[in-house]
């Protein structure tokens, strides 16, 4: 294998002028430098990263944590995060994390990297203190409740994605607008308060039965399902669905189907986040966009503005939805 030493002969350099060329470190004249990168090109040459890592007291790499890798809402964010990564020049590991895997959680922060990125804060609290954490390392979270962790984050403005979804319902002529999401706290539910707002705004019902909720982190197309296959069982009425996630709604729409009910005619169904299935689930979901490879985006900058000591305290990027109208919404069915 090529060595720096080689590289500098190959390019008539010294080995330090092939070491500012790879640290980007120091002045290099832009003919020198073409011609240090020629030479690592030619040569194939791959620097010694744990020898690189040790002199600049980084490791080029962070690691990231999630809860849920079910959720193609994930995987599109993670397209993000590795695109804007390896613009940075920065490699990325990733960890599926829940509650009950104490001792995994405990092995991955003895890990080796520059930084820790946490897509489900929620669940990972339960098992380390991201606060304290965040004192050793750089850390930065995606939230999409409305805790406050005092850490760098992302967050969409979810409350008002439900809202415009809820108030869009109310504009074709629903009323009777049953809600499907996660969680039961008002508070901690940016979702659930935007529908709950909406409703009672313009003076209609918002609770029991129409409200069907989840446990947190089973907001699965299953779920969307069987919730919406037990309000039909029990009789309950209802002309619209309002789903805190896309998988939820396509359940919903899976569900109403299979008893005949046509969407959008009998029963509207939307949305929150826009993923691929969306677009082709027959009826095409109408849903409310979250821009998701820019959530992973601006999780790298937000840290690796902390490792690079841009950032002197803790930063928040709020991201906005776009309503994205297609084919399983429409007016209010006559009587």
């Amino acid at each position: 294998m090529a060595t720096r030493v080689d590289v500098a002969r190959r390019a008539g350099v010294s080995p330090t002028t092939v070491s500012r060329v790879l640290n980007e470190n120091g002045y290099v004249a832009a003919d020198v430098r073409e011609r240090v990168l020629q030479a690592i090109k030619e040569l194939n040459y791959v620097p010694n990263r744990m020898a690189r890592s040790l002199k600049m007291k980084r490791c080029g790499q962070f690691t990231c944590i999630i809860s849920s890798l079910s959720n193609p809402f994930y995987h599109e964010v993670l397209l993000g995060i590795e695109r804007a990564a390896l613009e940075r020049g920065y490699t990325f590991s990733l960890y599926n994390v829940t509650r009950d895997r104490e001792a995994y959680m405990k092995l991955i922060l003895e890990g080796f990297y520059d930084g820790l990125m946490v897509l489900t804060p929620y669940e990972v609290m339960n098992v380390v203190d991201l606060k304290e954490l965040s004192r050793k390392i750089p850390v930065c979270i995606y939230k999409d409740r409305s805790s406050d962790f005092g850490l760098s984050h992302v967050q969409v403005n979810l409350y008002q994605a439900m809202r415009r979804n809820v108030e869009y319902l109310i504009e074709l002529g629903h009323r009777d607008i049953a809600f499907l999401g996660e969680y039961d706290d008002h508070e901690e539910n940016p979702r659930y308060a935007g529908y709950l707002d909406a409703m009672r705004d313009h003076g209609l019902v918002a609770g029991t039965p129409l409200v069907q909720l989840v446990p947190y982190l089973r907001d699965t197309m299953s779920a969307g399902y069987e919730r919406t296959a037990s309000m039909l069982d029990q009789g309950i009425r209802f002309t619209a669905i309002a789903a805190s996630n896309d998988l939820l709604a396509l359940g919903a729409i899976r569900a109403l189907a299979e008893r005949g009910i046509r969407v959008p005619r009998d029963v509207s169904v939307i949305g929150i986040d826009d993923v691929e299935l969306a677009r082709m689930s027959t009826p095409a979901l109408t849903t409310a966009r979250i821009p998701k490879a820019d959530v992973g985006a601006k999780l790298v900058q937000l840290l690796l503005d902390q490792v690079e000591g841009v950032a002197s305290g803790p930063r928040s990027v709020e991201l906005q939805t776009e309503l994205v109208v297609r084919e399983s919404t429409g007016r209010v069915p006559l009587p």
